[in-house]
C-alpha cells in the first residue's frame, strides 16, 4: 500500500475500554495501531458511568456521548412506544445530524462502525444516508452474526463501502443469512505481540493473588453462559486432587455489554459450583485490567483454557495465549479453529466435554516439555499470521481505496444493493 496523507478516522461503537469484550479489545488494538501508523483516530462511543466525556488512550481521542449509548436510546424508544428493532425516523434524523456535526468538527475522512447490524437500526441507517448524500466512506465490521431478523434485515437495508468480517466463520454466517452480501472482505483479528509476550512471567501478580509456587490454569472470559466457565470448573474438579499444586484463575468482570442480562445468574451458578465442590481455596475469580494486569495474568499461567459452549465468532483469547507463549485448549466452536492448530499450538476438543478437557489438562500438567513446545509453536504462529499491525495495515488499505468516491446520490443509475451500484433504479 502506498501511504499518502494522514487519515482522520471515526471509529464508532456502543462501548470502548474499560468495557470488557472481544469487540472492545479489537477496537483498542485496531485504533492504537492505526495511530501508530500515523493516522488520527477518534473513537465515538457510548457514555459510561465514571468515565470522562473526552479522554485520550494510547493516542486515541475518545469521545463518550449519550446518543451512542444503546441503553439510553432503547429507553427513549420504549417511552415513545417504538419497538427496539423498528426504525424511529425522528431518532434516525437526530443520530444523522450528530454524526454530521462530528464529521465536520473533526474533519473525518472515513467512518468505521462496529456491529451496527445489532441492537438498534438508527445508527446504520443514518450512516447509509450520510454515505449516499455526502460521499463519506463508511465501513462496517461484523464481529458476529446472531440468528435474528434485525441482523440480516439491516445488512440488506444499509450500504457500506466495505463490510469487514473478522474471520471465515463470521463470513460464512453472513453469507448464509444475507442474500448477495457483495463487498465483503475478511480481515482476521490481530493481537498486540509486544503487550502479550512470553517474557512476562507474572510473578508480581502471582504473589498478590497468593499463588507463589503454584501452577496456574487460566480461563480468561466474561462470565456469560456460552463462555464455558462451568466446563472449566467441572474439569478442574476432576484434576484438583491429582495436582494439589495447581490453582484455577477465572477472570470476572461486570464491565460488559450485557444486552439480555445474562451475567448475574451465571455468576451465581459458577460461585455455587466452586462452593459445592470445596474448591474455594483453589479457585481465584476476579477482574483483570486489560492494560495493567491481563498480560501478567497470561504470564503467570501454565495453561490457558477457553472451552466455549456456544458458537465463538473468532475468539481473541487464543491469540493472546499463543502470543504469551502458552498452550491453549479450546472447543470446536465457530472461529476458534481458525487460530488454534490442534496438537501443535494446543488442543481442540468437543463442546461441553469436561472429561476430555480434564484429560488434556492432565497431559500438559504431567508433561511440562509438551506445554512449553506448544507455547513456542503458538508464539511463532501468531507472529506469522495474527499481529495487530497486519490487521491495521489491511484495514487502512480499505480506507484509502474508498477515498475519492462521489456521493452515491450523484452517481448515475444507483440502486440499493448491499455494497453495489447497479444500472437500474429502485
Amino acid at each position: 500500500m502506498q501511504r499518502s496523507e494522514t487519515l482522520n478516522i471515526c471509529m464508532t461503537h456502543y462501548a470502548f475500554y474499560p468495557t470488557t469484550g472481544g469487540v472492545e479489545t479489537h477496537l483498542l488494538d485496531l485504533c492504537a495501531e492505526l495511530v501508530r501508523q500515523g493516522n488520527q483516530v477518534h473513537a465515538l462511543v457510548g457514555s459510561m458511568p465514571g468515565q470522562p466525556a473526552e479522554s485520550e488512550i494510547e493516542g486515541i481521542h475518545v469521545h463518550r456521548v449519550d446518543w451512542m449509548n444503546p441503553e439510553i436510546l432503547r429507553e427513549r424508544k420504549e417511552a415513545a412506544h417504538v419497538a427496539t428493532d423498528e426504525v424511529w425516523p425522528p431518532l434516525q434524523a437526530e443520530v444523522k445530524e450528530n454524526y454530521l456535526r462530528f464529521i465536520r468538527d473533526h474533519h473525518i475522512d472515513a467512518v468505521h462502525a462496529h456491529n451496527f447490524h445489532h441492537f438498534l437500526p438508527e445508527y446504520g441507517m443514518a450512516l447509509t444516508e450520510i454515505r449516499r448524500e455526502y460521499g463519506i466512506p463508511t465501513f462496517l465490521t461484523i464481529h458476529e452474526m446472531w440468528g435474528e431478523f434485525l441482523c440480516h434485515d439491516l445488512l440488506e437495508r444499509t450500504e457500506w463501502d466495505r463490510i469487514i468480517a473478522v474471520g471465515q466463520h463470521v463470513y460464512g454466517d453472513m453469507v448464509a443469512q444475507v442474500k448477495d452480501p457483495g463487498n465483503v472482505e475478511v480481515v482476521l483479528h490481530g493481537v498486540n505481540v509486544e503487550m502479550f509476550h512470553p517474557n512476562l512471567q507474572g510473578e508480581r501478580l502471582k504473589a498478590e493473588l497468593g499463588l507463589t509456587g503454584k501452577r496456574v490454569i487460566l480461563h480468561p472470559a466474561r462470565l456469560l453462559p456460552w463462555k464455558g466457565v462451568h466446563t472449566t470448573v467441572e474439569a478442574f474438579r476432576m484434576v484438583a486432587d491429582r495436582f494439589p499444586d495447581v490453582s484455577l484463575v477465572v477472570t470476572d468482570t461486570r464491565e460488559i455489554l450485557d444486552w439480555i442480562h445474562e451475567l448475574e445468574g451465571y455468576r451465581e451458578r459458577i460461585f455455587a459450583m466452586v462452593e459445592e465442590n470445596n474448591l474455594r481455596d483453589r479457585v481465584v475469580m476476579r477482574p483483570f485490567d486489560f492494560f495493567k494486569e491481563l498480560p501478567e495474568a497470561y504470564g503467570m499461567a501454565d495453561i490457558v483454557v477457553y472451552p466455549t459452549s456456544g458458537e465463538e465468532p473468532f475468539g481473541l483469547v487464543p491469540l493472546e495465549a499463543m502470543a504469551s507463549g502458552k498452550p491453549i485448549i479450546v472447543t470446536r466452536s465457530g472461529g476458534l479453529t481458525e487460530s488454534v492448530v490442534d496438537g501443535v499450538t494446543g488442543f481442540v476438543i468437543p463442546k461441553e466435554d469436561s472429561a476430555l478437557l480434564a484429560n488434556r489438562l492432565t497431559a500438559l500438567l504431567e508433561r511440562p516439555e509438551l506445554a512449553q513446545r506448544m507455547g513456542q509453536a503458538g508464539r511463532q504462529h501468531v507472529e506469522a499470521q495474527f499481529t495487530r499491525r497486519r490487521m491495521a495495515l489491511e484495514v487502512e488499505a480499505l480506507y484509502r481505496a474508498a477515498r475519492g468516491r462521489a456521493p452515491v446520490a450523484q452517481q448515475p443509475g444507483w440502486a440499493r444493493s448491499l455494497h453495489k451500484v447497479t444500472s437500474t433504479h429502485d
